[in-house]
């Protein structure tokens, strides 16, 4: 029999369970806050957060319709989080490619997720709404939690932690344990499962975390691996592969690699070389190269242009010879 919603059990598990996920959306406020202050988004993968919108209104509907008023706190809040994140992503990014891919993700990602509800509500038995939205919302939340394991080869293959953070995956996994414990008193099977999974998956992690740390000690991975910059080695390229929208201005001397004033911001120095080893290429004597290539056109150019009316006049003087000796 399900625990009354009042109780010292109930009421514990959800306060608990709000805190650490609310913890968990808060975690990604410095990046945004970085990529609000440089105004460059970089290789921010943005979609996990277009995800996580679709997955948190699913569950503000099926806690709705349940009635089951534990959850819909947390999930609207990362809801409207996530929905700030994607706009300061959108207002940062100079790829206007970029922005109509995550705005038409965002938008297909609602509609399809607002049609199925809608065909639930209206179409689908009112016994059966719990066990479809049910069904849906453990699925979109499991998948949610299992997708870091999907770059773990990638991260094996680089040697590297990645994007891995124990912290978070602690986190993780106190909040699974908390609403995996709400869902045991509610007696509600989807809240419980998909939640534990939420257990399961930071332990997966945090177990891979320190693999990974074994392996780059046995195993090291090379030196040019390490260097984060060495995309920036071609000497034809003029924006960072890491900034896309930054020029590459910046020439360490030491390293003999080029970097944009992103690479550097905040850190002062060039893989650990002082800023005096960067040699700044003047944006003036840019300017002055470019107009110069310009000019250099502009007259190359003009000379054919030039030679051009002369044999035209030429042909038209020998057509005339020809005709006065006829």
């Amino acid at each position: 029999m399900p625990s009354e919603p009042n109780s010292p059990e109930i009421l514990t598990t959800q306060i608990l369970g709000n805190v650490f996920i609310a913890c968990i959306v808060l975690s990604n406020v410095p990046y945004f806050y970085k990529i609000e202050k440089t105004r460059d988004v970089g290789q921010f993968n943005i979609y996990p957060f277009v995800f996580m919108i679709g997955q948190a209104m699913m569950w503000v509907v099926y806690s709705m319709i349940c009635n089951i008023e534990g959850i819909v706190p947390v999930n609207t809040f990362g809801m409207l989080f996530d929905l700030a994140f994607i706009l300061i992503f959108i207002s940062a990014c100079k790829d206007l490619a970029v922005k109509r891919k995550v705005m038409i993700s965002l938008m297909i990602e609602l509609i399809v997720l607002v049609s199925f509800v809608a065909i639930v509500v209206f179409q689908a038995p009112k016994d059966m709404h719990q066990t479809i939205l049910g069904w849906a919302t453990s699925i979109l939340l499991v998948a949610f939690f299992f997708s870091p394991v999907l770059n773990f080869y990638s991260m094996f293959k680089k040697r590297t932690t990645g994007s891995l953070s124990l912290p978070l995956s602690v986190t993780s996994i106190l909040a699974g344990v908390a609403f995996g414990l709400y869902g045991v008193f509610l007696e509600d099977n989807f809240i419980t499962v998909s939640n534990f999974s939420g257990c399961v998956s930071g332990i997966i992690q945090i177990i891979f975390y320190y693999i990974m740390k074994l392996v780059i000690r046995i195993s090291p991975p090379k030196l040019e691996s390490q260097n984060i910059y060495n995309d920036n080695v071609d000497k034809d390229e003029k924006h960072c592969y890491h900034h896309p929208s930054q020029e590459l201005l910046l020439f360490c001397e030491d390293c003999k690699e080029k970097a944009c004033y992103s690479c550097v911001v905040n850190k002062k120095n060039h893989r650990g070389h002082n800023l005096d080893l960067l040699e700044i290429n003047d944006i003036e004597i840019n300017n002055k190269e470019k107009e110069k290539e310009k000019k250099e056109k502009e007259e190359k150019e003009k000379e054919e242009k030039e030679n051009q009316i002369k044999n035209e006049q030429k042909n038209n003087d020998f057509e005339l010879d020809v005709e006065s000796n006829v």
